[in-house]
């Protein structure tokens, strides 16, 4: 079954390991972040929690790119490190009509990318930044002027302010917000320190706070304006590829390639004509991209003539920098299949048959982290460039740790596996025993031959199938077929055919 133990990520500190994060279910249980690893393994019965090494900088490129991302509910989002985000959503609420449907959209889209979030909205990044993470509802909304109402019942750390100011508040039996509100304000600042005064006016709009906004990097864009419309397919065509030179000149810069470029013809009669090409892998080269561009652009209709042309590498990512050949005998590596040169030259036949075709015409398979059969491969298109899940690199993970510590010789399979299992009638001298006649699709064959069992479980972490034994059967024709029992109902299948 799925691992559901609580998960703990630790990280060394001196000559000790202490908690950096918990999921919410170890929160529940009493563990804090800075507790001692082994502190918080005993707040629960026997190994019954999983202990992770923490990857600050993993996290924080992760919530940089959130940060990016969350710019669709407002043009200024700020990092809160190391698990929070800033936005200032001021005149947002109008588009979005309302607050409460802003704060619900955060919400659901966040959930839609796997996260779990307290979200709140109020007048100042102070009070948003307390009521969300001490307050008792996950969201909430606080009006112009309430900010002293919300504040009044959360703790003193709240307000974000210094751990040596947090206990000489303790030390005088003042542990909550609305306990300072009753204090003279000439007071705070002479026995706590100016940093209280200042946080507190902050979380009540009193002072002014800034943040700083991550600014996502502008896409590659080029342009050209003609002086009048112009029909001409060869102007056109020609402009295309200086705009595509200039691209890629800007993508080489940025040590980039471009999987996604959007072509835009504004036509003088017309609406725009909007023309997109996708890369299976990061490409920068001018005369690959126009030979992709170059039958889109024929089938185009122009009207009365084109105005000006846009060109904008929407989706960019990163071309590492490989050796092709050796420093010294100057052959490739391996074989010829296994240069850059190759992988690259697939890569662009792959764009070009997908861009013509379709993306769901043009498909590659790729192995599946499971052991059934029917599961083991898959199909994708072959313009995605597709990193497999988290819950799939550690199923993988988990089945290369099991295969190295029990190494064991490859299984025979069919030539040819069935789409689906078909049902089956089968006779057996003994119920677990060898197969003796088999009836399928109709027909009756006497089994010459019989191997088998082999127990193939289901998959522990989706409980999909029941358990099978697979026999491989050789009829009276001399074909072989491998075929399988369901350890649950008794029913019969055929697989494959060798």
């Amino acid at each position: 079954m799925a691992d559901k133990r609580p998960i703990l990520l630790v990280e060394q500190e001196g000559q000790k390991r202490i908690v950096a994060a918990c999921c919410e279910r170890a929160h529940k249980a009493g563990v804090r972040r800075g507790m001692p690893a082994g502190q918080a393994r005993a707040a629960f019965p026997g190994d019954a929690v999983r202990l992770e090494p923490a990857t600050p900088e993993r996290d924080l490129a992760v919530l940089r790119a959130l940060a990016v991302w969350a710019h669709q509910f407002s043009p200024i989002v700020a990092l809160d490190e190391p698990d929070g985000l800033m936005l200032d959503v001021t005149g947002c609420e109008r588009v979005f009509k309302g607050e409460a449907r802003l704060l619900a959209l955060v919400r659901e889209r966040f959930a839609a990318r796997g996260f779990t979030v307290r979200a709140a909205i109020a007048p100042s990044f102070g009070c948003a930044w307390a009521v969300a993470r001490f307050g008792r509802e996950p969201d909430a909304i606080v009006p112009e002027g309430g900010e002293r109402e919300a504040l009044r019942s959360l703790p003193v750390r709240a307000l974000r302010i210094e751990a040596e100011a947090e206990y000489a508040l303790g030390e005088v039996g003042i542990t909550r917000v609305g306990e300072l509100f009753d204090l003279p304000r000439s007071v705070l600042p002479v026995r706590f320190g100016p940093g209280l005064l200042f946080r507190l006016d902050q979380a009540l709009g009193r002072a002014i706070e800034t943040v700083e906004p991550v600014r996502p990097i502008a896409p590659p864009r080029v342009e050209r304006c003609f002086a009048g419309p112009s029909t001409d397919l060869g102007a056109i065509g020609w402009c295309i590829r200086e705009l595509l030179a200039e691209l890629s000149a800007e993508l080489l810069t940025r040590e980039s390639g471009a999987r996604r470029i959007d072509l835009t013809l504004d036509r003088s009669d017309l609406e725009p004509a909007q023309l997109a090409i996708s890369m299976s892998r990061p490409n920068r080269d001018a005369r690959h991209l126009w030979s992709l561009f170059e039958p889109r652009l024929a089938r185009t209709h122009l009207g009365f003539g084109v105005e000006r042309i846009e060109m904008v590498a929407s989706r960019t990512a990163r071309i590492r920098h490989e050796q092709g050949t050796h420093a010294g005998a100057g052959e490739h590596w391996g074989s010829a299949a296994d240069t850059p040169e190759a992988a690259l030259a697939i890569a662009e036949l792959a764009d070009t048959l997908t861009n013509r075709f379709g993306r769901d015409r043009v498909v590659q398979a790729e192995l599946a982290p499971s052991h059934l059969p029917e599961r083991a491969e898959r199909w994708r298109p072959a313009e995605v460039d597709r990193k497999p899940a988290a819950i799939e690199k550690a199923i993988e993970r988990a089945l290369q740790e099991a295969a190295e510590l029990a190494p064991a010789p490859p299984p025979d399979r069919p030539t040819l596996l069935l789409p689906r299992p078909e049902p089956a009638e089968v006779v057996a001298i003994t119920p677990d025993g060898p197969v003796a006649r088999l009836c399928w699709r109709g027909v009756d064959h006497p089994v010459v031959a019989c191997i088998g069992p082999e127990r193939i479980s289901p998959e522990w972490w989706r409980f999909l199938h029941p358990t099978r034994d697979y026999f491989r059967i050789q009829d009276a024709q001399g074909r072989w077929l491998w075929v399988f029992r369901e350890m649950e109902t008794g029913r019969w299948f055929v697989q494959g055919v060798w």
